[in-house]
């Protein structure tokens, strides 16, 4: 009777792990502290990307962002981060909410190389690592 009762639990809780959509592909964002991605950014080896809307943007940012996508509008703008797949991608936002939501899009996309900075801007700022002001500008192209 014990048996049959705990083969239903089990059961009963896969079926209901697979209802609510997670899998053993589900993969875990990579995120780093401000210390870490300031060497990333500072050696520019990743793309840079804020997912704060432009008005954040243009109230604060960190220098030398590549690219302005706000996650609401990532999922129709994705395209324009494919030439970056299987390459680094560092997101930041206010406080490291959007980034997350932002990283797993990213993910189910194909992107496999995306890290969020931990804390946003925020934590960036609580560093006294520089921050610029102003809209955003595309860079060059080397």
């Amino acid at each position: 009777m014990y048996a049959r009762f705990r083969w239903l639990i089990t059961a009963s809780l896969m079926v209901m792990i697979q209802a609510c959509g997670f899998s053993s592909s589900d993969v875990e964002v990579k995120r780093i502290t401000p210390e870490q991605a300031k060497v990333i950014i500072d050696g520019r080896k990743a793309l840079l990307v804020d997912v704060r809307t432009e008005a954040e943007h243009t109230d604060r940012n960190i220098p030398g962002t590549d690219a302005l996508i706000p996650v609401q509008e990532l999922s129709r703008r994705i395209q324009e981060l494919e030439p970056w797949k299987g390459k680094p991608i560092l997101l930041y936002c206010r406080s490291g909410n959007r980034t997350q939501q932002a990283a797993k899009m990213l993910q189910q996309h194909g992107f496999t190389d995306v890290t969020d900075l931990k804390g946003g801007i925020q934590a960036w700022l609580s560093m006294g690592y520089p921050t610029a002001t102003g809209p955003f500008v595309h860079p060059k192209a080397p």
